[in-house]
């Protein structure tokens, strides 16, 4: 049948004398199914190596994504290639952690917010209108298609594009075919409740076009088609035998998204004279940690219609003179003109600096990382742009009042180790939950409740004052691993009934998120009840009072997002004061730093190091440092140089030697007071050891997840794997 349709088409051309203005209208149709989407770019890779290209992009959902990138200029090689070197699970699993504590609170908690954030105010459960955090979703869109963000009318661009979205406000569908391109796509793509919907200036709300038209052939008819090729890789024709797929999370998702989308797109089939299906069926909307294998499927289903290319191919070929596409490398970037913004006086000069700087893939991507500076410091719901005859303006919305976040967090890990006497197992995760409630304008409230071997609960008030200063305070209690015995990373475990108090006021400086200074002032209480080992008593009950100063400096030029980043990221703590009933001039001074830099995101050199002395009473877990073989000291230096190897997919491979200095008889020190001459810093270092380090693992949205070995030369053995 479709080869008859074809010989028509030829014959009529020629029989009407048509001239190659009046070649048929080809329209390429894709519909939405999340990660299944990317089964759309082998069908662009084929059309581009038979020169075919089509007279309009239709798409819905990821479809509006694939084929916005397609109608821009990119060819389905560059596609592929975008894709592969895109982390997708870290960009778009990132859960809302806005307003992290370490902006609002004293950075020296060791709160984690990696796992979860979930937002509630009086308006609702969720101050963001979205479970997923799409700033990074954002972004990604801005920087690859920043060239063509100020085409207003999409006819203008290298392929004329139609996108799908639907108004939930006024319950129609919404076709996009002019106005900003990035809004266009975004609400295409908008999941109901998984991502925030797109606002338009009637101020309806429009949401993921699959609810509406997720294969828009009769469109393409509307615009004046004469062939259509729609591609659905969703098969809600049951073209290949349906697993159930409802068993899983990911699964139930999909099941519940084709159960929306399957009537409108099954009305489409018959208006479209050829529809490729691949086979999805082991697949979900969610998978996208596996949008290779995603793709390969889609190559597939090329390869198993191959005669509907040679069709459409012998259909189009009546025009010799098909006009050169435009490819998205040949586009010249518009230059910046002016930056109009709503925020902080305090960031003129760096909006300034991007005046004159061409709109392309690398200043988008600072001036993205910008914004993002910016909404965590000064800590908004959103920042967010418009770009029109070279004017970017910027729009900032902050939190309402009573609103907060509850966030948990995970960091530490499980492994092995081998003092050079012993194996023993290790289990030290840190699980958090914390999170703050706006009270007034500016007024936050912060709770927190940390559990490893013991358990923490403190809470709080934060109160910014200028634009870049806060002033803070918190309270609050420890219940277990007090004890130098019970350190966690270590086999000196044994837990007893200890009970701590600490509280503490600080005034913190903050430039631009980037370097924080802390002033702060503080005491603890301990008490230890006594410990009992084999029946006798090894550790008498005891009292301890540490009242301090203090200064702290955070700086983070490394954003370690992906695994091919380069920065620097430096952090200290000096604590003073005096141990009570010891008497002795008590301190605590702990550093730590990690650098990344290469020639090439595949290559980086790798270095980071750890500097610690502490003067404590030695009853406390507080007066020691856990190596990385898991033995504990007062004094530690460590020093470790490398290589990284940045993997797809966001995965690495580090290796490295490493040198640590510490003080070897801090494991039988127990209750032993300190002599005079000990309180010196780093006196009690008297051994070094020298090994190699090996680590593989990836870096998502949750955080890093590594598996690390380190072998020294006594020998001592550490096998872990951590997330952090």
């Amino acid at each position: 049948m479709r080869r008859l349709l074809a010989v028509f088409l030829i014959f009529a051309v020629f029989l009407s004398g048509l001239s190659a203005a009046d070649k048929p209208v080809f329209a390429l149709v894709l519909s939405g199914g999340g990660a299944k989407g990317v089964a759309h770019v082998p069908i662009i890779k084929e059309l581009d190596r038979r020169g075919i290209v089509p007279d309009m992009v239709l798409g819905t959902s990821m479809g509006a994504l694939i084929g916005g990138f397609y109608a821009a200029g990119y060819t389905g090689e560059e596609l592929e290639r975008v894709i592969n070197a895109t982390d997708f699970m870290g960009m778009i699993f990132q859960l809302y952690a806005v307003r992290e504590n370490s902006t609002v609170t004293n950075p020296f908690l060791g709160y984690d917010t990696n796992l979860l954030t979930v937002e509630f105010g009086i308006e609702g459960i969720g101050a963001a209108n979205g479970l997923l955090d799409d700033q990074y979703v954002n972004a990604f869109i801005r920087r690859h298609l920043s060239k063509v963000l100020a085409v207003t009318d999409f006819d203008d661009l290298a392929i004329p594009f139609r996108c799908i979205g639907a108004d939930v406000t006024n319950s129609r569908r919404v076709v996009f075919d002019s106005g900003s391109l990035f809004d266009a796509m975004r609400a295409s793509m908008a999941i109901p409740i998984v991502f925030a919907p797109v606002q338009l200036d009637d101020g309806s709300y429009v949401m993921d076009g699959g609810l509406e038209d997720n294969m828009p052939v009769d469109l393409a008819r509307e615009l004046g088609a004469d062939i259509v090729l729609a591609v659905d890789v969703g098969d809600v024709m049951g073209m290949y035998a349906a697993e159930n797929k409802a068993d899983t999370l990911s699964g139930a998702f999909t099941e519940f998204t084709d159960y929306l989308t399957r009537p409108n797109t099954m009305r489409q089939y018959g208006n479209a004279d050829w529809v490729i299906v691949p086979d999805l069926t082991s697949y979900s909307a969610m998978d996208f940690g596996k949008l290779q294998e995603i793709m390969q499927k889609g190559q597939e289903a090329v390869e198993a219609r191959m005669a509907v290319f040679d069709e459409l191919e012998e259909i189009l070929s009546v025009s010799e003179d098909n006009k050169p596409r435009v490819l998205y490398g040949d586009i010249k970037a518009p230059l910046i003109e002016g930056i109009i913004h709503d925020v902080s006086s305090t960031y003129d000069d760096d909006f300034e600096a991007f005046v004159g700087q061409p709109m392309d893939y690398w200043t988008i991507t600072e001036f993205e990382r910008l914004l993002a500076e910016i909404r965590e410091h000064e800590r908004f719901r959103s920042v967010t742009y418009e770009i029109s005859d070279g004017i970017i303006t910027v729009v900032s919305e902050p939190y309402p009042l009573l609103s907060g976040d509850i966030s948990l967090g995970l960091n530490g890990g499980v492994g092995l180790r081998y003092d050079g006497d012993s194996v023993y197992f290790v289990y030290n995760p840190e699980f958090t939950l914390s999170g703050q409630i706006a009270l007034v304008p500016s007024l936050y409230f912060t709770y927190g409740v940390l559990i490893d071997e013991g358990i923490a609960l403190d809470a709080g008030l934060s109160y910014p004052f200028f634009d870049t200063a806060l002033f803070y305070g918190d309270i609050g209690v420890k219940y277990g691993q007090l004890s130098y015995l019970s350190i966690p990373g270590t086999k000196n475990y044994n837990f007893g009934n200890d009970v701590g108090l600490f509280g503490k006021l600080g005034i913190g400086y903050i430039y631009r998120n980037d370097l924080r200074l802390d002033l702060i002032i503080g005491a603890d209480y301990s008490y230890i009840s006594g410990i009992f080992l084999s029946g006798q008593e090894f550790l008498k009950p005891t009292h301890n009072v540490y009242p301090y100063g203090g200064i702290g400096l955070v700086y983070d030029g490394y954003r370690g997002e992906r695994a091919s980043d380069d920065g620097f990221e430096l952090s200290l703590l000096l604590t003073a004061g005096c141990d009570i009933p010891d008497n002795i001039f008590a301190y605590s001074f702990s550093m730590d730093f990690f650098g990344a830099y290469g020639p090439t995101a595949s290559f980086k050199f790798i270095f980071e190091g750890e500097v610690s002395t502490i003067r404590r009473s030695r009853t406390l877990s507080a007066a020691y440092q856990v190596m990385h073989t898991g033995r504990i000291t007062f004094d530690y230096a460590y020093i470790m140089g490398g290589i990284r190897l940045p993997l797809p997919a966001s995965a690495f491979i580090d290796a490295g030697v490493y040198a640590e200095g510490f003080g070897s008889g801090a494991v039988a020190a127990g209750v032993q007071q300190w002599k005079t001459s000990e309180l010196i810093p780093f006196m009690t270092m008297d051994d070094i050891d020298i090994g190699g380090y090996i680590a593989g693992g990836i870096i998502t949205g949750f955080g890093k997840i590594a598996a690390e070995v380190y072998i020294s030369g006594t020998p001592r053995v550490s096998l872990m794997v951590t997330i952090e």
